[in-house]
């Protein structure tokens, strides 16, 4: 009755593992609902009335994960602080750095994320860009590349979103606005040639989906973002939404070098 032992022990193995996510598993904070958080709605390529980049990635999440979509809106400070305000993970143009990974858990990059600059006219070096009067959001890791690398002679504008200094862009309060470049890919692209995606700064940064520190569930985000690179569902949301490839785009900007 060998049979009858194995039988035993399954149970008693099944028993003592109930309660723990088997691996992969996504459990969310709420019952049939993944929850999204996000900073600026809308923001042109990403989320969208309706759609975006990260709006079509939270769908392909959510569709993984047989969950309904919630999105919620939270300040960026509060997100890269570890706060998501209660949400299972956030899409929001979110760079993993030391700092926010003492915070925050990281999936692994979904898209590369350069910093840009954003402009009428051409910056063709450093001390170009230096000569720029410019506008960032502030928080962002595009504010310290502005501040410590770039360091224009004029205080840059330190807004509260990537609409703001758009909006001072337009108006001519300012020169040049620094993006993350699939950002300033698709404002240029929307412009009807009123501007240009003038440099950009040479990086490795890239953009990861957040999730709480210590979350059950970066396991299961993790493999469905490699799942999502490897079946062509992000490049296809690239492709519909930033309107370019975007390592294809960057070897056509002009890049201003720094010490990593």
């Amino acid at each position: 009755m060998r049979w009858v032992g194995a039988l035993l022990v399954a149970v008693l193995l099944a028993g003592c593992g109930r309660g723990v996510p088997a691996a992969g598993e996504f459990r969310p904070a709420v019952g049939g609902e993944l929850s999204v958080a996000t900073a600026t709605l809308p923001l042109p390529g990403f989320w969208e009335e309706p759609g975006g980049f990260e709006y079509g990635l939270a769908e392909a999440l959510a569709d993984r994960f047989d969950l309904r979509l919630r999105v919620v809106q939270v300040p960026f400070e509060r997100i890269v602080s570890g706060d998501l305000g209660g949400a299972d993970l956030a899409l929001s143009q979110v760079t993993a750095t030391p700092d926010r990974e003492r915070l925050l858990d990281f999936s692994q990059p979904y898209l590369p994320a350069t910093p840009a600059g954003l402009s009428r006219d051409a910056i063709p070096d450093l001390a170009t860009a230096r000569d720029r009067r410019w506008a960032v959001k502030r928080g962002t890791t595009l504010a310290a590349v502005l501040t410590g690398f770039i360091r224009p002679t004029t205080a840059p504008a330190l807004t509260a979103d990537e609409p703001s200094a758009l909006t001072l862009l337009a108006a001519g309060s300012v020169d040049a606005v620094l993006l993350d470049l699939p950002a300033a890919l698709v404002v240029a692209d929307r412009s009807a040639g009123a501007l240009r995606v003038a440099v950009q700064v040479a990086s490795d940064d890239s953009l990861a989906v957040a999730l709480p520190r210590g979350s059950a569930n970066v396991e299961a985000v993790d493999s469905a973002v490699r799942a999502f690179a490897d079946d062509g569902t992000i490049d296809r949301l690239a492709r519909r939404w930033l309107g370019a490839d975007v390592r294809d785009a960057e070897a056509d900007v002009p890049v201003i070098g720094r010490d990593r």
